[in-house]
């Protein structure tokens, strides 16, 4: 037992606690983070993750700034015909890109980006700040919604009419009013419903594609990047900087439960039976885990239990790691297209008869896919693919399917690439239930919990506990749970770091 009192306890050491416990600890802040595994950064690396994009300027700079360099990377909409789509977030070339198969559609293009470039920064605007209480006689809380009401209004009447309209739309619709080309619309739905329990024809699919262009630079395929030195190479900025700022990190140790008196979080348990104790207690971890694990379901009242149960968390993105033996071959690709993202994601019927199965807990054999080449000279090439629509609990079992999809999917790249199962040394793969094993996220989620209108906002994770406030006196959330969601830019950790501040 420690007697030692820490202004904060961090549960997890992913990136938006680091981020959390970095702006603490500029403060001078005692803090202390916790993390299970034997290394930080949680769900932050190459086992995981193909791609990032920008940490924002106000996440970076609260912490001191950090030296990240970036890779743009362009996206390619794969064709078996080898007519493949490449886009690069560049306006100019991407309408001259589309041009080539469609000029209605390069014209539509334009205005279609206009639009949702603009909705997508005005629901940016309202990301970077903690969400306002609704039924709450606070001026703070008046001013952000006066703030979000005028952000809205200012699209002016003609937007603002179809941003009330489209908000709560599935992406299908709007995309079959606006373009011909179905490999066009196939893409951009793809980007729509990856990381989602959704498809294209869903309601609700719409918002997910404007929350994404908000974290990748309000474009629909910019502000994509390869970090240079990985992923890994955020997570190493952030625990340099821990050190610089005295934060204290425990590896290898993993919280048991919360500790509790008089109706106030006080401090944590480890499982070895090691206590610390501090003012705050913020959870990094997943809202399921925090309340149901951390907090344990006999300490909380009967509506908050039955919000945190039907709280919508199960992944749908496996991660298939494919070690090459030499550069694979892509059908009329050449090596500068190999940089780029290849999306498998031919229309948005495919994307349909994807999603129809998993509703059931079932797999499809021509899955979605979207493809990431790694090289380092140092060792042989790789490719990551993440396959959407990959359940949680697949039916039959992982263990004993898992060989035959994996097969279905190299199929599937074997149309696009014709030497690719030569080409192939070892093969990973990663399921939504290895997630939640490896790395203590209930579901397997990418994002700890779904992105939907009724997760979202004041909303997420449930109502009561949108800024970063438990329903416990003294416990804070800062994770990809918490408000505006996940996403490698650290937003969450940032705003819970701003809460608890106050609060001290």
């Amino acid at each position: 037992m420690s007697d030692m009192q820490y202004d904060a306890i961090i549960i997890g050491g992913g990136h938006n606690g680091l981020v959390c416990a970095n702006i603490l600890g500029k403060k001078n802040k005692k803090v202390l983070v916790c993390e299970a595994r034997e290394n930080c950064g949680g769900m932050v690396n190459h086992e995981i993750i193909n791609y990032v994009p920008s940490v924002p300027n106000s996440v970076s700079q609260s912490i001191g700034g950090l030296n990240l360099k970036y890779i743009p990377k362009g996206t390619i909409a794969l064709s078996e015909s080898g007519k493949h789509i490449r886009l690069i977030g560049n306006l100019h070339l991407d309408h001259a890109t589309i041009a080539k198969f469609s000029t209605q559609d390069a014209d539509r293009y334009l205005e279609f980006h206009d639009k949702m470039s603009q909705f997508s920064k005005t629901l940016g605007k309202f990301m970077l700040d903690s969400p306002p209480r609704i039924m709450n006689n606070n001026f703070s809380d008046y001013a952000k919604l006066f703030k979000l009401g005028l952000n809205v209004r200012m699209l002016g009447k003609k937007r603002f009419n179809e941003f009330a309209r489209m908000i709560g739309l599935n992406i299908a619709d709007e995309l079959e009013d606006n373009f011909e080309s179905t490999l066009l619309q196939g893409l951009i739905a793809h980007d729509s419903v990856l990381g989602s329990n959704l498809g294209a024809r869903s309601p609700g699919s719409l918002i997910n594609l404007l929350y994404r262009m908000a974290v990748h630079g309000n474009s629909l395929f910019g502000g994509i990047y390869e970090m240079e030195g990985g992923s890994e190479s955020f997570i190493s900025a952030l625990l340099e900087k821990c050190n610089r700022n005295s934060v204290e990190i425990k590896t290898s140790a993993s919280v048991k439960n919360c500790l509790i008196e008089d109706d106030k979080a006080v401090g944590v348990e480890l499982h070895n039976g090691e206590k610390f104790f501090g003012k705050t207690v913020i959870s990094n971890a997943d809202p399921r885990s925090t309340y149901l694990c951390l907090l344990g379901a006999q300490n909380l009242d009967t509506d908050v239990k039955r919000r945190i149960k039907h709280h919508r968390s199960k992944g749908r993105v496996a991660k298939l790691s494919l070690e090459l033996k030499q550069m694979p071959e892509f059908n009329d690709c050449d090596i500068e297209d190999l940089n780029s993202r290849m999306v498998v994601s031919p229309s948005i019927d495919y994307i349909e008869e994807n999603f129809n199965p998993s509703k059931f807990d079932k797999l499809s054999s021509e899955p979605v896919l979207e493809i990431c080449l790694k090289k380092d000279k140092d060792s042989n090439p790789s490719l990551d693919i993440q396959v959407q629509y990959a359940p949680y609990r697949a039916h039959g079992g992982w263990e004993n399917i898992k060989e035959d999809y994996v097969n279905s999917i190299i199929k599937i790249l074997s149309k696009y690439s014709s030497n690719i199962e030569s080409c192939i040394e070892s093969k990973t793969f990663i399921t939504p239930d290895d997630i939640e094993q490896n790395y203590h996220v209930s579901g397997g989620h990418w994002h700890h919990g779904e992105i939907q209108i009724d997760q979202l906002f004041m909303l997420r994770p449930i109502p009561g506990a949108a800024q970063y406030k438990t329903h416990l006196d003294g416990l804070y959330l800062c994770g990809a749970g918490a408000h505006p969601g996940g996403g490698m830019h650290g937003i969450s950790g940032k705003n819970a770091a701003k809460v608890v501040l106050g609060d001290l």
